[in-house]
């Protein structure tokens, strides 16, 4: 008597396999490729422990290939991505810390002529005296990021001198910047070869 022959079908984990690594080179990724991976090496050792009742061992192959392609692929991409945002990632924080630092200008400058008001017109000689004053916060004078200086002042000025006189600068230039304070309160970012140029002779290296 002839044994009628098992039907085999093809692995339902094969085909998901082979699905989900097509989807992770296009869409998915790592929601993909992982699983199109941990599919496809489990259908291939249930075909192999079928006996023949199961098919579908290239198309397990060729999901865990797809998967593997999907995590270069993924990869890939992310990277490309990291090193397009780096440089913008990098101008925010530059930007940031120099609007920080034409902050930290401006209550200088404002602590400055609040200390001319009650010394006849004239500045400290000295801006930890706007410190002892209580006119400003000690951290305000604090190194900076780009410097172990505190912030560059010009003694000998007082309100009464001319609204663009220089008085106050950052200890160091920020993404090649430096912020300047002026006489009249405003503050203004000026190229580091500019600054050298015009104003560094003006500040003793304190």
């Amino acid at each position: 008597m002839t044994t009628p022959a098992v039907s085999s079908k093809v692995s339902a984990q094969a085909v998901w396999s082979l699905i989900l690594g097509i989807l992770s080179i296009t869409c998915l990724w790592l929601l993909g490729s992982i699983p199109a991976i941990i599919l496809g090496i489990l259908s291939i050792k249930r075909i192999d422990q079928s006996g023949g009742a199961l098919q579908g061992r290239g198309i397990g192959v060729a999901g865990i290939v797809t998967g593997g392609v999907g995590i270069l692929a993924g990869l890939f991409l992310w990277s490309m991505f990291a090193a397009l945002m780096m440089p913008a990632y990098h101008q925010i924080q530059s930007r940031a810390s120099q609007t920080l630092d034409m902050n930290r200008m401006k209550q200088v400058v404002l602590a400055l002529h609040a200390h001319a008001a009650d010394h006849g017109g004239s500045f400290p000689g000295d801006l930890k005296e706007l410190v002892s004053a209580d006119l400003i916060e000690e951290s305000l004078l604090a190194p900076s990021p780009s410097s172990d200086l505190t912030i560059l002042y010009r003694p000998g000025l007082g309100s009464d001198a001319m609204a663009n006189e220089a008085v106050v600068a950052s200890s160091g230039p920020i993404a090649r910047m430096r912020a300047v304070a002026f006489v009249d309160g405003h503050v203004e970012q000026i190229s580091e070869a500019e600054f050298q140029v015009k104003y560094a002779r003006l500040f003793p290296r304190q």
